[in-house]
C-alpha cells in the first residue's frame, strides 16, 4: 500500500473543499493526482475505510475524511466495525 498517498489524500479531502466535492462527484478524476495502486484505488472508490485501515491508513485521517463527506461518527464506527467480523479480529 502506498500509504502516504492514501493518508495525504485523505488529509486533503478533509483540507480542500474542491477536492472533496470532486471526490464525491468524480472519484475517479479526485484520484488520479495520487499514486495509488489499483486495490487502494478500488478501496476509495468504495470507502472501505475498515480494509483502508488494516491496509495502514491512519484511523484519525479516516474518520476527518469521512465527516468531511458528510458522514457521522456512528457511521464511521459501523464501518469500522462491522457485524460480519467476529469480537478480536
Amino acid at each position: 500500500m502506498s500509504r502516504y498517498q492514501v493518508d495525504k489524500l485523505l488529509r486533503d479531502l478533509r483540507r480542500d473543499a474542491n477536492l472533496a466535492a470532486r471526490f464525491r462527484s468524480d472519484v475517479d478524476a479526485a484520484l488520479d493526482g495520487y499514486q495509488l495502486d489499483i486495490i487502494e484505488r478500488e478501496l476509495l472508490k468504495q470507502w472501505n475505510i475498515r480494509d483502508l485501515y488494516e491496509r495502514g491508513a491512519n484511523p484519525l485521517l479516516l474518520l476527518l475524511a469521512h465527516t468531511c463527506a458528510g458522514g457521522s461518527m456512528r457511521d464511521y464506527a459501523a464501518l469500522m466495525n462491522p457485524a460480519d467480523r467476529r469480537e478480536g479480529e
